[in-house]
């Protein structure tokens, strides 16, 4: 783990295979103090990565299943608390779902990429 993300910050998206995941790949990168380290398409898999490269982030897109979801933030949170989770959501109910089982951070998929900039920036910098 860095300390509070002094170094490069390692990340791990969780996003059903396609458009979106490559997006969140893209964005994510074009940051330079971000190393993407891994994605998964489903919440099981996502739980091994993050279990066998503990990252600093990990971005979870609300594509994948609402059961998968939250058990993947759930059980994140519980075992690795110092994991930062940043959420993509559609709807308000899956915004008040995630922050209620743990994210740090809750977006809309439909904001702009400068959000999800400046939303990684101040959770880089949260105690």
């Amino acid at each position: 783990m860095s300390e509070r993300w002094g170094r490069e910050v390692r990340a791990i998206i969780a996003s059903r295979p396609g458009v979106m995941q490559e997006s969140l790949r893209a964005a994510l990168t074009n940051l330079s103090w971000i190393e993407v380290t891994g994605s998964a398409g489903d919440g099981l898999s996502a739980l091994g990565l993050v279990r066998d490269q503990q990252p600093d982030l990990l971005v979870v897109d609300s594509n994948l299943l609402e059961d998968e979801t939250l058990t993947l933030l759930r059980q994140v949170k519980q075992q690795w608390p110092v994991i930062r989770c940043l959420v993509l959501a559609q709807t308000t109910r899956q915004r008040a779902w995630a922050l209620a089982v743990g994210a740090d951070c809750v977006l809309s998929r439909n904001d702009p990429s400068q959000r999800l900039s400046e939303a990684l920036g101040q959770i880089r910098l949260a105690p």
